[in-house]
């Protein structure tokens, strides 16, 4: 089917606001001509709104593209921290075993202290983004009812779905009398869970940037980022002090785990850190609406 000729007038429109809006807006112009409207008054709408877009680039929506990806990187950084910071830590208050753990604790302090402090940066991180999530999600959800785009509905719903399968799907990790079927399960179920992480995160960051927040929830993100990166790097090196303590007192590397783990963390705080500052350069804050 020929599209009509005002469409053609979406390539005066900002290459970053086509990219979000220009589908959308194509299927406006076509629902609009088929309904009648008639092209040369739409048109002069078009360029009006293609300047407006412009406008609002010079206004500052750089910037704010800027502020964005920021707190999208942040948001990577951190899951890829949490991800790594829950596997390494969900036995160390028992490591290396329940017997030798509180002798250990109780002949160097420093050692349970730095999990209790690692745990403590877990907590704030995932309350913080908690935070976050909702104050984005409750406006998303009004510009999607708004705008009549009920695709960002399911989006938002497939990190809760996911959640819920793979959460469901862990009650079966103890059934049955198998060890080894029971262990490949648990083992592909890890990396499903991983997988599943990824892509939920993904969806977000999708709708982070088809979504044109308030300056309100931006400082709510602005927020949220800056204690996550706050959190992560307390994490790294509460880490890092857990395993220099482990070391002084039993005179061995706590096990190659350890330094892995401690480099994965120390580069995702690093590059949330630097997206932060970079975000913070920016001369507005504010996002433009075109």
């Amino acid at each position: 089917m020929t599209k009509p000729w005002p469409t053609r007038l979406l390539l005066a429109y900002p290459p970053g606001w086509r990219a979000r809006y220009g589908d959308e807006l194509d299927l406006l112009v076509n629902d609009l001509c088929e309904d009648g409207r008639r092209p040369v008054p739409m048109a002069i709408d078009l360029i009006s709104g293609a300047a407006a877009a412009w406008c609002g680039i010079r206004r500052g929506f750089a910037m704010s593209e800027r502020s964005r990806n920021a707190l999208i990187t942040v948001l990577w950084s951190w899951v890829a921290f949490a991800a790594t910071a829950a596997w390494f830590g969900h036995d160390l208050a028992i490591y290396p075993s329940r017997s030798a753990a509180p002798v250990i604790g109780r002949a160097h302090p420093a050692v349970p202290d730095a999990y209790h402090v690692l745990l403590a940066a877990g907590v704030v991180g995932l309350a913080a983004t908690a935070i976050a999530a909702v104050a984005f999600a409750v406006e998303a959800a009004r510009a999607a009812r708004t705008q009549r785009r009920y695709r960002t509905f399911a989006l938002m719903a497939v990190p809760l779905v996911v959640a819920g399968v793979w959460l469901g799907g862990t009650q079966l990790l103890g059934s049955g009398s198998d060890t080894t079927a029971r262990m490949t399960f648990a083992v592909f179920w890890l990396l499903l869970g991983l997988a599943g992480i990824a892509g939920a995160t993904q969806i977000v960051a999708k709708i982070v940037r088809m979504t044109d927040f308030s300056a309100a929830t931006w400082r709510i993100g602005s927020a949220a980022a800056t204690a996550v990166t706050a959190a992560m790097l307390v994490g790294t090196g509460a880490t890092i002090t857990w395993g220099l303590a482990f070391r002084a007192g039993q005179g061995h590397n706590p096990g190659d785990s350890w330094l892995i783990v401690t480099a994965i963390l120390a580069v995702t705080t690093g590059r949330a850190a630097i997206a932060l500052i970079g975000s913070r350069r920016a001369t507005s804050p504010e996002p433009a609406v075109a």
